[in-house]
Parts: structure tokens; sequence; C-alpha cells
């Protein structure tokens, strides 16, 4: 089932525009990413943490070139169980 949801964020990591975003979460977790790109073609991911009192709760921004990179990324965010949605 792991391998499935890593295809579909492959596929849509792959097919982004600049005005779409991807975001994932955890159903148990109060984690989210929110994972867009930038003009230059890399993945813009931001961390948000609810469970962190840091004002809003962004826990920090990141920038990938390659989607392989996102997915490692998300895997050791999420382990094995997150939903993706396209905003």
């Amino acid at each position: 089932m792991y391998l499935n949801k890593e295809k579909e964020l492959t596929k849509k990591l792959a097919s982004l525009d600049l005005d779409e975003g991807i975001r994932i979460e955890h159903p148990d977790q109060h984690k989210k990413l929110f994972i867009n790109r930038n003009a230059c073609g890399d993945y813009v991911v931001e961390s948000v943490n609810k469970d962190n009192n840091q004002g809003n709760g962004i826990n920090e921004i990141q920038y990938f070139s390659s989607n392989s990179d996102v997915v490692d990324f998300v895997r050791s965010i999420f382990s094995k169980n997150f939903f993706v949605s396209l905003y």
C-alpha cells in the first residue's frame, strides 16, 4: 500500500504546475507538508506542526531539486501512512 502512495506522490510531483500545490498529512499526527514549485522548477516544501507553539506553527521551509528527494523527505516525516491531495 505504501508503494502506491509513493507512486501517486511521484506522479503528482512530476505534473505539478506553478499555480498548484500538494498537501500531505497523516490522519493521527498534527503534521502537514505543503509542496509547491517555484519559477526555477525547484520544489518548495513547507512543514507545519500544529503541536508546536511557535506562532503560526511553521517549522521550516526546504527546497528540493528532484521529486525523488521530496518523496524521501515525505517518507522520513510520515513513514508509511499519509494522505496526498492537490490544491
